[in-house]
């Protein structure tokens, strides 16, 4: 509270002129010290600003076994083709005519950084998962690509905050999600935001009747 603190910043002044009055010579105050640091402030976690996803239900058309390609044929005519890689195991198990789902998934991501923390660009990671040996075929192959960006300027009021690219140019954006602009109060001046979009892509059996 503001009487509080007037209150505990006074009374050592009020206390050192009594002292002086009784005295004839004055008793300096003892040093305080330099004050403590602040807390350090706690930076909005990752948010997935976005994400999407595309479920193709069908069977294998055509399938084959030395250049591992699949053809996956859904109830519209539609079909997606795609190379299993050595990730998706148990793949002598596939056969035409198998009920299979090819799943695709896409989302962004945003993260607060601290100042300097990461350089500013972007980078490229992959990663993988793959079933237990003797499970159904299956297998997900994920490609992430992460630009770091660095905060020039934030309006919390009119929901829209600035940032720096590697190359120098700055962008304005307006934040139009009510979750995402209600952090923008925690954003500071130098934070780095990491954008992150992966897209995945799988390959596994689902049994049908």
């Amino acid at each position: 509270m503001r009487t509080s603190a007037l209150t505990s910043t006074l009374t050592p002044l009020i206390v050192a002129l009594a002292i002086g009055g009784c005295q004839s010579t004055p008793t300096p105050s003892a040093d305080p010290g330099p004050p403590p640091p602040p807390p350090p402030r706690e930076l909005p976690g990752s948010v997935t600003a976005a994400s999407t996803g595309a479920t193709l239900m069908g069977r294998i058309t055509a399938l084959n076994t030395s250049t591992r390609e699949v053809t996956v044929t859904g109830s519209d005519g539609s079909s997606v083709e795609i190379v299993a890689g050595a990730d998706i195991r148990n793949f002598n198990q596939l056969k035409v005519g198998d009920q299979v789902a090819l799943d695709y998934r896409a989302a962004v991501a945003l993260e607060l950084e601290p100042a300097g923390s990461a350089p500013l660009g972007a980078t490229a990671t992959q990663a993988r998962t793959v079933p237990n040996r003797g499970d159904i075929p299956g297998g997900a192959r994920s490609n992430t690509i992460s630009l770091v960006t660095e905060v020039a300027a934030v309006n919390p009021e009119r929901g829209t905050i600035a940032l720096r690219g590697q190359s120098g140019n700055t962008q304005i954006i307006a934040v139009e999600r009510p979750d995402l602009r209600a952090k923008l109060p925690n954003v500071k001046r130098g934070d780095l935001l990491r954008i992150s979009y992966t897209q995945a892509v799988a390959l596994g059996i689902r049994r049908s009747p």
